[in-house]
Parts: structure tokens; sequence; C-alpha cells
């Protein structure tokens, strides 16, 4: 008898900066506002969405779902569309499973947005609850050993003064050989804490910078002009991904190898920025990009051309330890982003990733991609049932 796919349901969770902090007006403005996107609408919460995979032999698979701005939309996504097409469907490749579904979405135009996050989530918790079924560590079930995943630690920042940066970038890169600094004020008032930040941290650990689609073309080529001299290992999102020419012409006058791609929901979208924009360093979100099915056929794309992946590690548990898992099979793998914002989705309902003295990281222990589903503490993010 075939085993089915008997129930799938999505739980959006939610913490709030006013309760982390006691209260709103508590909460300090570079959590607010910590880079350039959120300046004109800044952020309220850490949120996102749970999906939960069952099989008709009582197996259990966990996703996650990009949750910003809001966790509902991806949720009602799985709960009205994709759960009841395929609930009762035979157990196979997640692939296969939802190759309809994807067909759907993409007739209907939905190619971006909180239908690719479902999508990502569902085959997310797919890949979890086959590896689960068969016994198997996500990463062995993928064809790979488990093992220490090379990391970064992000981010700095935006912070008012240079010399708080290089503080708290000092503090953040304990037991990290790299880190990450937010840009994207202007050129010029960047580069003093661009240049604090690189003092503070010594010549012998990484600096990446993440402008979060800040500067434009002409800000951009100043600012990658004047800091050629600091060993800048890349620049993060200086343009929106969509400006693919001025992205390629910053590529080509720049010194500074350019990364991209959090905002790419297939892998024909990373390729196509790969190839039309000459980025060197993907970095696909896991919960965004199509999960583990995507994240991997974006590795064959980046290896093809001679690239690099970085996945993007903002997220949830669930998205940490399935990248974890997912980044010892993949193909052109070069870093995992370890984030630091407060985030109790991560750090209180499930456990943060432990890390070797290496400041590698260790994918977790057990079946699947580790992580335990504790409905009591998923209640406490829950408000709905």
């Amino acid at each position: 008898m075939k085993t089915t796919l008997t129930s799938l349901r999505a739980i959006p969770l939610t913490a709030s900066f006013a309760e982390i902090y006691g209260g709103d007006d508590r909460i300090p403005e570079e959590i607010r506002r910590p880079a350039s996107h959120f300046q004109s609408i800044p952020r309220i919460g850490q949120y996102t969405t749970l999906v939960l995979a069952e099989s008709s032999d009582g197996a259990l698979g966990i996703g996650e779902c990009f949750g910003l701005p809001t966790p509902y939309a991806a949720t009602e996504m799985i709960n009205r569309v994709i759960s009841p097409t395929l609930t009762g469907a035979a157990l196979s490749d997640p692939s296969a499973m939802l190759a309809n579904l994807y067909r759907y979405f993409f007739a209907l135009g939905h190619t971006k947005g909180p239908g690719m996050e479902a999508m990502s989530g569902v085959d997310i918790a797919l890949w979890d609850l086959l590896a689960r079924r068969a016994g198997k560590p996500l990463a062995n079930y993928l064809g790979a050993e488990v093992k220490p995943i090379p990391t970064y630690v992000s981010p700095v920042p935006f912070l008012p003064t240079p010399e708080r940066s290089a503080i708290a970038a000092k503090s953040l890169a304990e037991g990290f050989g790299a880190l990450k600094l937010k840009v994207g004020r202007s050129a010029s008032e960047d580069i003093p804490f661009i240049a604090a930040v690189r003092e503070a941290i010594g010549p012998n650990r990484k600096l990446m910078l993440d402008a979060n689609c800040g500067y434009s073309l002409e800000e951009a080529l100043v600012l990658v002009r004047e800091i050629r001299e600091l060993d800048i290992t890349w620049l993060e999102e200086p343009l929106p991904p969509d400006d693919v020419k001025d992205l390629r012409r910053l590529s080509d006058l720049s010194d500074i190898p350019l990364a991209g791609g959090e905002n790419e929901f297939t892998p024909q979208a990373m390729a196509n920025l790969l190839d039309e924009a000459n980025i060197a360093i993907v970095q696909p979100n896991i919960s965004r990009a199509g999960g583990i099915s995507g994240l991997m056929a974006i590795g064959e794309i980046a290896q093809a051309r001679g690239a690099s992946v970085a996945p993007h590690g903002v997220g949830a548990g669930v998205v940490l330890a399935a990248t974890l898992h997912t980044a010892a099979a993949m193909q052109a793998f070069q870093c995992f982003e370890i984030n630091r914002l407060p985030n109790p989705l991560r750090d209180d309902l499930f456990a943060s990733p432990k890390l070797d003295q290496n400041g590698n990281a260790l994918p977790p222990e057990g079946n699947g991609h580790g992580v335990v589903f504790d409905n009591a503490a998923i209640q406490r993010f829950s408000d709905i049932g």
C-alpha cells in the first residue's frame, strides 16, 4: 500500500519587538530600522510560517516559509490552495509532487512572493518527511555527509556613529572568521563606517557589505572606488535586482565581487541574475527560492557558471537547520549566514546552531533536518490553532 500525504497545514508565527524589549518605546532604533530598506517602513517584529506535513504512516515533516512582511499570505496559500491539492497524494520526490502546482502558480503570474514562499516551505517539509521516514539525517538522504558548514555572522546594523559600529563589529565577530556590515545610506556616509569596522575586526577576518538595494549606480561606483583598499569580500545587493543593466555595469567596473539573490524565487531567476548581471555570489533563501529542491538546483546552476552560493540566513530554526543540511550536498557552496538580530522564533522556539572552534556551524543531529516539533512552544507564538 502506498504511503500518502494525509495532512498539510501552515501556522503563522509572530514575535513582536515590543514583547521582546518590554514595550514599544523600548525598542532600539537600530532594531526597528537595521538596514536601508526599513527606513520608511520600520520592522515591528519577527515572523515566519511553519509548515507541517504528515504521512499515512504517522511521520511528520517540518518546513518554513519566509515571513516578512507578514506570515499570513503564505499561510493562506498553503491552507487554502496547496493543501487541498496535495492531501491524499502518494509520497514521492517533492519536485514531482509540486510540479503541477508550480505550473498553476506560474500560469497565474505568481512567480514571486507568497505563492513561491509557500511552495518553498512545503518543499522543505516534504524533504524532511522523506528523510525522517528513511531514518536518515537530511544531508545523508541527499547523498552527502553531515559535516561542519563554513559561516559568517551578520549584521552590524545601522548605528549612529562609526565608533559604535566598530564596537558592535568587534563583539559580533568574536568566534567567527567573517562579518557583514549593513550599508546603503550613501557612499559618503558609509565609507567611514566601513573603515572603522575594518580596523576593529582586523585584517584577518573577512568583511562583507550589504546595501539592501540602497544605492544608485553612481553612488555604488563611488563606494567601490573609495573602499578598494579595505579588502571587501563582497558587496551585496548594491542596486535593486531588476536593475540588471546597471548591475552588469557595476560588476564590470568593480574590483569587489557583487553578491545578491535573496529576493529571487526560482532557479531560472537566479540563472538570469548570474548571466545578465554577472553576479559572482548568489544568495538564495531556502524558504523563498524553492526550498531544498530549489537550493540544490541553484547550486548546479552556479557551479556551471563558475559562481558560488552563500545562502541567505534570515529565518527561524527550520531555515537554519534545512540550509545547513542541504549545504553539505550543494554544488558551489561557499558559506552560510548566521544572523544575530534578536529572534525568539529562532533562538527560543528552536535551538540555535552549534559552532565549532573555527566558527563553522554544525547541522542539527537526528533524522531529517533535526528540528523537533514542540506544540506547546509553538502555541506561544501562534494566534491560530
